[in-house]
């Protein structure tokens, strides 16, 4: 059941990485690779090999971790799949921005999950003007190197396909739904359901890893709607009373308005700790945002980092140890 949570297997690290977002950056790296037009959904999905791709997406949510950011993409006519890169700049990083990429992408048998890092990216309305100017002919495209073959493609994926990490986040609900009902097993299908819903789509809103979300509330409250602690903290994510009020959250026991709360405040940490240096060197803002979330942000800036209290510090360590279960870090 952990395994059906795993969206992505382990980062694939691409040494050249450039991270170039400039026009003439990306149609540099475009030629160095021989490629004159963006692959189809069905050439990814039934890749078996390695090969580099162009594709055209739209990006539904973004994580950052150590200077690593994963991207859901949503490729027109397939699905959402998790391209990962270094640091990238925020517009790439907004949910709805449109953008070309170039990928490595491999995947080591038919059934295997696929790894895709970020070789190029550039604004999609950037290229769309430039390759208006290739027709007008104002520019030609590179010729594709002699021998530069594709991957070659299998057959379409057949029933009992075990790839994970490309759903859509309503075909990822049963996964996280018999997950947290197999952890909390006094809820109903039907709750387990209603926890997963709301927390997938407020991830996918907020641009924050759903795994992040579930590990927090794991530790939070054992996915009860109804805990309470003994210093008052309500409902899944555990908001304080004037922590909700300040987040717009009227009931802090209701699903939904919790979980929108709870992502909401998570992700607010993590931009505000990102690239962020206190003490004597850069922490990791996830760490940070992390304390945050449990001992406020400004116990955070009176420590200038983690603050010395035992349970911050075991919470940091359960949320980050289970986080990394979920995302099959052993």
């Amino acid at each position: 059941m952990l395994r059906g949570l795993i969206t992505a297997t382990a980062a694939l690290a691409l040494a050249a990485f450039a991270g170039a977002d400039t026009l003439s950056a990306y149609i540099k790296a475009r030629k160095q690779y021989g490629i004159t037009t963006a692959t189809t959904s069905r050439a990814l999905d039934t890749l078996v090999g390695s090969a580099v791709m162009e594709i055209k997406g739209q990006v539904r949510g973004a994580f950052t971790m150590d200077g690593q950011t994963s991207l859901l993409l949503e490729v027109p006519g397939g699905s959402p799949i998790i391209v990962k890169g270094g640091d990238m700049p925020a517009w790439i990083k907004y949910p709805q921005s449109h953008a070309r990429l170039l990928v490595k992408a491999s995947r080591a048998t038919e059934f295997s999950s696929i790894d895709a890092a970020i070789v190029a990216f550039v604004e999609e309305g950037a290229m769309v003007e430039w390759e208006k100017g290739i027709v007008a002919g104002t520019a030609k495209p590179a010729p594709r190197p002699a021998g530069n073959a594709r991957a070659p493609l299998p057959k379409a994926s057949r029933t009992g396909d075990t790839r994970e990490w490309n759903l859509q986040p309503n075909e990822a609900i049963p996964i996280y739904a018999d997950f947290i009902q197999g952890y909390n097993k006094r809820l109903t299908a039907a709750k387990a359901t209603e926890i997963a819903t709301a927390l997938i789509n407020f991830s996918v809103e907020f641009g924050v890893d759903a795994r992040l979300i579930t590990a927090m509330v794991l530790v939070e409250s054992g996915f009860n709607p109804t805990a309470r602690s003994h210093a008052g903290a309500m409902g899944l994510g555990q908001l304080m009373p004037g922590t909700a009020r300040g987040l717009g959250v009227r009931d802090a026991y209701d699903t939904t308005e919790n979980l929108w709360g709870t992502v909401r405040l998570i992700r607010g940490h993590l931009d505000k700790y990102s690239n962020s240096t206190i003490g004597n060197g850069k922490y990791d803002e996830l760490v940070l945002s992390l304390a945050a979330y449990n001992a406020g942000g400004g116990a955070v800036k009176r420590h200038n980092g983690v603050p010395p209290y035992k349970e911050t510090q075991n919470y940091i360590k359960k949320v980050t140890a289970w986080y990394n279960r979920l995302c099959g870090v052993e």
